[in-house]
């Protein structure tokens, strides 16, 4: 697969991340209770593919750009962390209103750090 290839899908698996916190994180904003969201499932499943593709193309843009995959640069140990903390929030932000109105604003400063150790690599 190209460079280009995976840069694709990784972009693609981060506008299916952020569709699924956003969703869950408005409802949840909103007043729904978790028991009661008909679509959890469908959002969850959204969440976990999305995951995937982050990680599986993060992975082989790696590849192409000669990381090894045995001694990682921070940068890439800290979006590691990055991505670990979006795949735990969904829970927190389908439980109580008061976490999801946090993580609304939260999510977005995670993506920008995540994106900034991309482009910058600075460690």
């Amino acid at each position: 697969m190209s460079y280009e290839a995976y840069k694709l899908i990784h972009i693609f698996g981060m506008y299916l991340l952020f569709l699924s916190l956003g969703g869950i994180t408005l409802y949840t904003v909103n007043g729904g209770k978790k028991s009661e969201n008909k679509f959890k499932t469908v959002a969850a499943i959204t969440h976990g593919v999305a995951l995937l593709l982050i990680i599986v193309a993060g992975f082989g843009l790696m590849k192409f750009r000669g990381i090894s995959h045995s001694a990682l640069p921070v940068w890439v140990i800290l979006k590691i962390v990055i991505w670990l903390a979006f795949g735990g929030l969904l829970a927190m932000a389908s439980k109580k209103e008061k976490f999801a109105k946090i993580l609304w604003f939260v999510f977005p400063l995670l993506g920008l750090a995540a994106a900034y150790l991309a482009f910058y690599q600075p460690f």
